[in-house]
This record gives structure tokens, sequence and C-alpha cells, in this order.
């Protein structure tokens, strides 16, 4: 998929889940960088990629406060980061005030082989997910992807809450399936 700036803001707009695919695909390295940069010290991995993707999030969720006559599109989306990331490091502060040794890991470096093997098992998840009809994908991706309550989902789709359930416990079995058969 390669579209220009001004569609991929109407695609999201309009919900379009592979525009937000690609929305992520080409701005992850410069919100991680600037993430990593407001977040490095003091704090892990998880927090950095947990504000990543609550930054998109916010991107997907004020999209139509986005305005092309003052800014552009990346710059909108670094100052978004910025925020997210000082909001962020703000809160982890006061967190972890105190740290205790103990509360320290170590951790078995990542090897190239657990790296591939960690990206296949990825790639086979979202070919699973992209599987699915499209309401399915939708109620998927809202609930485990954007953390969506369940009561919102079921109001905007229309679902009772034992279809919303099935529907979900169908999708998970489906990826255990897909994943166990290695």
């Amino acid at each position: 998929m390669n579209i220009s700036e001004s569609e991929l803001i109407s695609e999201i707009k309009k919900r379009n889940l592979n525009a937000y695919g690609f929305l992520i695909k080409e701005y992850t390295k410069y919100v991680y960088y600037l993430t990593y940069n407001i977040l490095n010290i003091g704090n892990s991995k998880e927090d950095i990629e947990e504000c990543v993707a609550d930054v998109f999030l916010e991107v997907w969720l004020k999209i139509n406060e986005f305005n092309s006559e003052r800014s552009n599109f990346k710059t909108w989306i670094l100052i978004l980061t910025k925020f997210k990331a000082l909001t962020y490091r703000r809160k982890l502060l006061k967190k972890n005030d105190v740290v205790s040794i103990d509360d320290y890991q170590l951790e078995e470096p990542d090897t190239v082989e657990k790296q591939i093997v960690d990206r296949e098992t990825q790639k086979k998840l979202l070919e699973t997910i992209h599987s699915f009809n499209e309401k399915d994908k939708e109620l998927f991706i809202r609930r485990y992807f954007y953390n969506e309550k369940i009561s919102d989902i079921m109001q905007s789709l229309g679902l009772s809450r034992s279809a919303l359930d099935n529907r979900l416990l169908r999708g998970r079995k489906r990826i255990k399936e897909v994943l166990s058969c290695d």
C-alpha cells in the first residue's frame, strides 16, 4: 500500500484499518525515536513501546482535529508524541520514585533466532486476524489492539454481550490453532 499523506488522512478519518496499519508502518520509526529520547532514562522498553502504541491510538482518535493548513501531518504526529511521552514520563517518575534492586531481573539478551521466531509468530498472528470476516476483524482489533471497552464495542457494532463474547472466543481459538501448529 502506497498512498499520499492526504489520502492517508482521509482513509483514517473513514476508519480504514489498512490505512491505520500503513500509518504505523510509515511513522513508527519517528514516533519511537522521539519517545525513546524522552523516556530512555529509567524506563523500560515496554514503557516506551506502550507510549508509542498510545500515540498511534491518539492519532486514530484525534484525526479529525488535524488541520493541514496549520501544520503537516508528520509534525502533528510528533507533537502528539512529545506530549504523550512527557505525560508518561511524569506518571512513571511518580510511580518509580523509589526503586528496589530486587525489582530488577537479569534478562537474557535476545538472540537472532528468538527475534526471527518472534517476527514469524507476529506475522502469522496478523495474517490470521486479517483472514477474519470484516466484523470479527474490527471487533478483535478494537478489543485487543486498542483495548476498547466491551460495552463500547457492543454499542457501536450493535452486538449483544454473548454474541460479542462468542466472536472473540472463536477468534482466540483460531489464533491458538494457527500458532500451535508449529
